[in-house]
């Protein structure tokens, strides 16, 4: 088969080192590598900008062993425009469906495209007409059918309102259904709603296709920090989710010597605490995680359960809290984890620090949790995209390779002050 695949409203970058603290750069090119792996059988088009052409040829090998990954823009064009390029390239290839990543994006994608309520062309911004538009333009000429991905949901259902060809399902973390709204066509320029289905398909996994299994602890360290917390206090989905008031109620009043290392706007936050705030992120702070032995995982959306950070704390062998239910249900996970507010946190941890053997209980609970081999070898993630493959394209995709290329998002530093790179 013949699938594209992509991000929509950002370049798909390969370079872990450039993978920055928020934003989900990770995801599309962990998707694409190891899909490349698993089904050497199918073609898989990169039809977002990509750095994937300027790797070493060495590292494009790797990735590219079954030679099935092809840069739709290794060789744009520049006398096109980018927004006709796809449609160019593809003229005499037959697409089968598409897999694309949901991201960022403005009501108005397409040059030329969609008419403002005075009859002009709207015009997009050029984040969105070079990053969106060139995959949206395409995806409306050619009909081509497709489903999004992603754990964000503050990016899905895509908000482009000149994209007429709506993906057929959203893959998420969770069962529920979305509306937006969008114009009927080029051509009939009414506003329509779209619903889309979004399916949970334990979009958590995918993080750890790319990371290395022997990583993981086989007993309890000596850990001096009793609780730091790992995450951004940046915008959430749901605007009643404040972030800073968490932090305080659950966190700063209780163990006020608490370190937070995140990107986080400091008005969200109560002044004697800005101290606390660290923006460093989880790649620099092994030494932290590894002698850190609480924390609580946190998210920005009321109805979405928290997603792979669970799983980083696992590796680094931290015993995760939860403030939502959803969280303990999502991942079958021991009811203790759940606190309703502070004092149940404080209590608990408390308990933990009194009884040595019920912490071992919970500790040994987590890693049993995270040591299943279809974690680590992309098929649970797969099992999943594959069901709804069949389902809404009627297509069974053929998984006969196995995952030997791995861009860890939590331990890219380590590669770094080694005699090869010295040279």
């Amino acid at each position: 088969m013949n699938i594209i695949i992509g991000k929509f409203g950002k370049s798909i970058n390969f370079e872990p080192l450039q993978w920055g603290m928020i934003g989900g750069d990770s995801e599309s090119a962990i998707l694409a590598q190891s899909i490349a792996h698993l089904y050497p059988d199918d073609n898989f088009y990169l039809v977002s900008r990509n750095n994937f052409s300027k790797l070493s040829i060495d590292t494009q090998m790797k990735i590219n062993k079954n030679n099935n990954l092809i840069d739709c823009w290794k060789n744009y064009d520049k006398s096109i425009n980018n927004q006709d390029w796809l449609i160019n390239y593809f003229k005499d290839i037959k697409i089968d469906f598409g897999l694309l990543y949901s991201g960022l994006s403005g009501s108005t994608t397409i040059e030329n495209y969609m008419h403002t309520q005075s009859g002009e062309y709207a015009k997009p911004m050029s984040f969105s007409k070079n990053y969106t538009g060139i995959i949206a333009k395409f995806l409306n000429e050619t009909n081509i059918p497709y489903m999004e991905i992603g754990e964000d949901s503050r990016f899905f259902p895509l908000v482009a309102r000149d994209l007429h060809n709506r993906s057929k399902r959203i893959l998420s973390v969770v069962d529920t259904v979305l509306s937006t709204k969008h114009i009927k066509s080029k051509e009939n320029q009414s506003i329509v709603t779209t619903r889309t289905p979004v399916s949970d398909v334990g979009h958590s996994y995918a993080f750890l296709m790319s990371e290395d299994k022997d990583k993981l602890l086989d007993e309890p360290n000596k850990r001096n920090t009793l609780i730091s917390i790992f995450m951004h206090g940046t915008a959430s989905h749901h605007k009643t989710v404040n972030k800073g008031k968490i932090m305080e109620d659950y966190i700063l009043n209780n163990f006020p010597e608490t370190q937070i290392y995140g990107k986080w706007d400091l008005s969200t936050i109560n002044k004697k605490y800005h101290g606390n705030i660290k923006e460093i992120p989880m790649i620099d702070l092994h030494d932290v995680l590894y002698d850190t032995k609480y924390s609580l995982l946190t998210g920005g959306s009321n109805d979405y359960p928290t997603s792979s950070k669970f799983w980083k704390f696992l590796m680094f062998g931290i015993i995760p809290f939860f403030y939502k239910k959803e969280d303990i249900e999502k991942f079958e996970i021991s009811s203790f984890l759940y606190v309703k507010d502070g004092n149940e946190l404080k209590n608990k941890i408390e308990n933990l620090e009194k009884n040595v053997d019920f912490y071992n209980v919970i500790w040994y609970d987590l890693k049993n949790k995270i040591m299943k081999d279809d974690l680590w070898n992309g098929h649970r993630f797969f099992n999943n995209i594959e069901k709804w493959v069949k389902h809404e394209f009627g297509y069974e995709m053929k998984r006969k390779g196995t995952i030997s290329y791995r861009s860890s998002s939590l331990f890219v530093k380590e590669k770094l002050n080694t005699l090869e790179e010295f040279f």
